[in-house]
C-alpha cells in the first residue's frame, strides 16, 4: 500500500476521503493543536498524526517567524540551519518512509530530506474567482521558486498550440472572465469612476496586494508593513503612470491612510471605499498593467494581457517584468503565448475543488500518476489528451 504524508490539515480531511478505494497510508505533520482539529473532524480512513513542535523549529531563529519563513525559501542548496525541521522529517522518513508528501507552502527542508521521493506542493489555483469556480494547482517541482510556471517559462511561452485551440480558449476567457470583469465594473460604477481620474491618456497600474503575515509576502518577498509597501511601489512607478491599489479581504489600509500617502504621491489614486470591496479582477480590463507579489491577479493580467510586474520570488516571475522601468517597453505575453499558459493550468495542473474534495477516487488516481511516473513535471507538458474544453471547465463554461 502506498503512503502519503501532508504537511497541513485544512482541506486534507475531505481530500483523504475524497482519495477513496484504501489505496494509501496516510500520516499529516502539523502543529499540535491542528491535530487537535484533525482528530475533532473524524475521517474515515487511519491516518498517523505527528505533531510538530512550533517551539522547536522556531528555535533556531530565536522565535522569529518571518526569519523561520524566509530560510524555508532558501534555495535547496543552502545548507541548512533549522536542525529541529531536519530531526522531524527525518524521523517521519524513517518510521512512515512516504511515496508521496504534499506540502501547501515552500519549503526547502521537504524537498532536501525527501530528495529521492516524490512531492507535490498544492494551494488555490492561481485562476479567477469572478467564474465563481475554485481549484487547486498540483505542482511536483515546487511551490513558488522551484514551480514549474517559474523554472519552466520559456519553454512555456515557445508552445505553439492549433490556431483553432489557440482560438477557443481565448474566447473561453473572453466571454468567461473577461465579460464578467466588465459587466461587474459597469454595474458597480467602477468603470465610470476609472474613467473620471484619468488624466490625459496616461495608463494605469493596478497594485494588488497580499495580507502581511502570508508566508508568500514574508518568503517570496521580504516583511515590511503594507503602507510602506504601497509607498515603495508608488515610487518605483514611472512617473507617467498612475496606480490604484487592491487588497485582500483580510488586510486592508484604513482610508485615512490612503488619503495621506495620495497626498505624499500624486500618481495614487484610493479607490472610494464604497467601491473598494473586490474590485481587482473587475478593474483589470480597465488598467495597463499589475503590480503584485503572487497574487492571482497577476496570472489574471499575464492571461489578459496585461504587463505585470512581479517582486521577489514567486510563480509569476518568469512570465513577467522585472523592473518597473520596464512597465512601458516590457511586451505582455502575445496571444499564441496567452492561450499556452492557459492550456498548460488546465492539462493536469489545476484540478477543480470539487472533484479532489468530493469525487471518489479522484484524488488517488492523481497521486498515484505522480507516483508511478518518470517524469511527472513532463507529463503537464504533454497535450495529447487536452483540449480546449478542458480549460471550460475550469471556467465554469456551460458545454455546448
Amino acid at each position: 500500500m502506498l503512503s502519503v504524508w501532508v504537511s497541513w490539515v485544512a482541506q486534507f480531511v475531505r481530500m483523504e476521503n475524497a482519495a477513496g478505494g484504501g489505496r494509501f497510508n496516510f500520516a499529516i505533520a502539523t502543529s499540535p493543536w491542528l491535530c487537535d482539529f484533525f482528530r475533532g473532524t473524524g475521517p474515515e480512513t487511519a491516518t498517523l498524526q505527528i505533531e510538530v513542535s512550533p517551539r522547536r523549529v522556531l528555535e533556531a531563529f530565536e522565535g522569529d517567524r518571518y526569519r523561520y519563513v524566509r530560510d524555508l525559501y532558501a534555495p535547496a542548496s543552502t545548507p541548512p540551519v533549522n536542525q529541529a525541521l531536519v530531526d522531524v522529517f527525518e524521523e517521519i522518513r524513517e518510521s512512515f518512509n512516504p511515496d508521496l508528501i504534499l506540502s501547501y507552502a515552500q519549503n526547502r527542508y521537504i524537498e532536501t530530506v525527501f530528495h529521492d521521493k516524490r512531492h507535490v506542493f498544492s494551494e488555490m489555483a492561481p485562476l479567477p474567482r469572478i467564474t465563481g469556480q475554485s481549484a487547486f494547482f498540483f505542482d511536483p517541482s515546487g511551490h513558488q521558486t522551484a514551480n514549474l510556471l517559474r523554472k519552466e517559462a520559456s519553454r512555456l511561452q515557445n508552445i505553439i498550440l492549433p490556431k483553432a485551440d489557440a482560438d477557443e480558449v481565448l474566447a473561453l476567457w473572453q466571454h468567461n472572465v473577461r465579460d464578467r470583469c466588465v459587466e461587474a465594473a459597469k454595474t458597480r460604477g467602477l468603470d465610470q469612476w476609472l474613467a473620471g481620474i484619468r488624466e490625459e491618456g496616461r495608463p494605469v497600474a493596478l497594485l494588488a496586494f497580499q495580507p502581511p503575515d502570508w508566508l508568500t509576502y514574508e518568503g517570496a518577498y521580504e516583511t515590511i508593513p503594507l503602507d510602506a509597501l504601497l509607498m515603495r511601489w508608488l515610487s518605483d512607478l514611472p512617473s507617467e503612470w498612475l496606480a490604484v491599489a487592491t487588497y485582500h479581504p483580510l488586510w486592508r489600509l484604513p482610508p485615512e491612510m490612503e488619503a495621506a500617502i495620495a497626498r505624499e504621491f500624486p500618481n495614487f489614486r484610493p479607490i472610494p471605499e464604497d467601491l473598494s470591496v473586490g474590485v481587482s479582477e473587475p478593474l483589470l480590463p480597465f488598467v495597463e498593467a499589475v503590480l503584485t507579489i503572487s497574487s492571482s491577479v497577476g496570472m489574471m493580467g499575464l492571461l489578459d494581457g496585461k504587463c505585470v510586474l512581479t517582486y521577489g520570488r514567486s510563480m509569476l516571475d518568469g512570465l513577467s517584468a522585472r523592473s518597473p522601468d520596464e512597465l512601458s517597453t516590457t511586451p505582455s505575453l502575445t496571444s499564441m503565448q496567452r492561450a499556452a499558459v492557459m492550456a498548460f493550468l488546465s492539462n493536469g495542473y489545476c484540478h477543480d475543488v470539487h472533484d479532489c474534495l468530493d469525487r471518489h477516487g479522484y484524488m488517488g488516481d492523481l497521486w498515484s500518476r505522480i507516483i508511478n511516473s518518470k517524469d511527472p513535471g513532463s507529463d503537464y507538458f504533454d497535450f495529447s489528451r487536452w483540449s480546449p474544453k478542458i480549460f471550460g471547465k475550469l471556467l465554469g463554461a456551460v458545454a455546448t
